[in-house]
């Protein structure tokens, strides 16, 4: 088994204002023409927005995420579209976009 590729369409840092919406969108292929599943999480270790984000939809590869009200300026929230394989054994991989906000 191979491990599935994952890409994100535009770029891996982002800088928004709160309230804003941004629109994410993952590509994901497997060199094996394994079936794979995806999903977008809130990396909430690594961001420095204390709060949570929702996703409109988190296991669609094009999906949105509101910037919260509250986040102030210089604070970062990481995001992450993570894509597992079905293969023997399952194999998963990962892309990170930061989020900035303004």
């Amino acid at each position: 088994n191979h491990p599935p590729v994952v890409r994100i369409h535009g770029p891996l840092a982002i800088s928004a204002r709160p309230g804003s919406t941004i629109q994410l969108q993952g590509e994901v292929s497997d060199p094996d023409r394994n079936s794979m599943s995806s999903i977008w999480w809130q990396y909430n270790d690594a961001g420095t927005y204390p709060g949570d984000i929702t996703f409109s939809d988190a296991t669609a590869l094009t999906t949105t995420l509101r910037v919260p009200e509250d986040a102030k300026p210089g604070q970062t929230i990481h995001v992450i579209l993570e894509v597992t394989d079905n293969g023997t054994p399952p194999l998963t991989r990962y892309q990170r976009v930061v989020v900035t906000v303004q």
